[in-house]
């Protein structure tokens, strides 16, 4: 597959935007409550992502601190991001959190989420990441790439889930 990786930029967000909202439906169905989902609004997530692109586009990052890096496809579409930035634990294990990591079911098997977590978090970099329990796809994603479950779990109540913490300590530390 052709791909092209590149720093997120104004023109990604509509499609981005409504693409989280998509993938949200399709991952999270059956492990966050269904009033969780169906409050997610393309109009108000494309602002969010529109905000989040200019941010990058001016200063490289978001004004949390965060960077992303968006793969499209041979026709130029988003079809996918992941996005690291600063821990947002109050005891963090590493310097770099994974805050998110998708990719459009149909390129679901492609490498392109492999190619992204390489591109925007080498493997010799220590990082950790919070994903849903439940979300089997993803936990056996990461321990291919190199985390493992910490034992942590915590509750985040504004989606109505519990989620796993998992790190990795970057290359030779495993």
């Amino acid at each position: 597959m052709d791909l092209r990786i590149t720093p997120l930029r104004v023109e990604d967000a509509g499609t981005i935007a409504v693409l989280q909202n998509s993938l949200w439906r399709l991952t999270y169905a059956g492990l966050l409550p269904p009033d969780v989902l169906a409050a997610r609004d393309d109009e108000t997530n494309i602002g969010v992502w529109r905000d989040r692109a200019a941010a990058h586009e001016s200063a490289g990052v978001s004004p949390e601190g965060a960077r992303t890096l968006v793969a499209h496809d041979e026709r130029g579409t988003a079809i996918g991001w992941a996005t690291t930035g600063p821990p947002r634990d109050a005891d963090p294990p590493t310097a770099t959190e994974l805050w998110s990591l998708y990719v459009a079911p149909e390129h679901h098997g492609c490498g392109v989420a492999r190619r992204l977590l390489a591109a925007v978090l080498p493997s010799s970099a220590p990082a950790h990441l919070w994903v849903v329990r439940g979300n089997d796809r993803a936990i056996t994603f990461y321990r291919t790439a190199g985390f493992a479950p910490d034992g942590l779990v915590k509750r985040d109540d504004r989606v109505g889930a519990d989620e796993l913490r998992m790190v990795r300590h970057g290359a030779g530390h495993d």
